[in-house]
């Protein structure tokens, strides 16, 4: 039996904070090998969650948390194109 008005809830890998779906982004690889940020259709394949602030995508990688290529990530190119407010923007 399903509730009424429930929301699935996932877990940030960089604060660990707990928050709805639809407040997280969503990271995965394409199958061209290029990383996909929140694509709303399903992705196979593993994928993580992050709050929308590039301080947790930050945090994740010092941490070493995530799938594999999280490591392959360019932050300094994400800072320097505004990424946290285009996050913001996503939801």
């Amino acid at each position: 039996m399903s509730q009424k008005g429930h929301a699935p809830i996932r877990t940030c890998i960089g604060c660990r904070k707990k928050r709805k779906k639809e407040e997280m982004i969503w990271l995965t690889l394409s199958d061209e090998g290029v990383v996909v940020v929140n694509e709303k259709k399903p992705h196979p394949g593993r994928g993580f969650y992050l709050c929308p602030d590039l301080g947790c995508l930050n945090t994740a990688k010092k941490k070493k948390r995530g799938v594999g290529f999280l490591e392959t990530m360019d932050f300094r190119y994400l800072s320097a194109k505004g990424f946290s407010k285009e996050w913001k923007g996503l939801n």
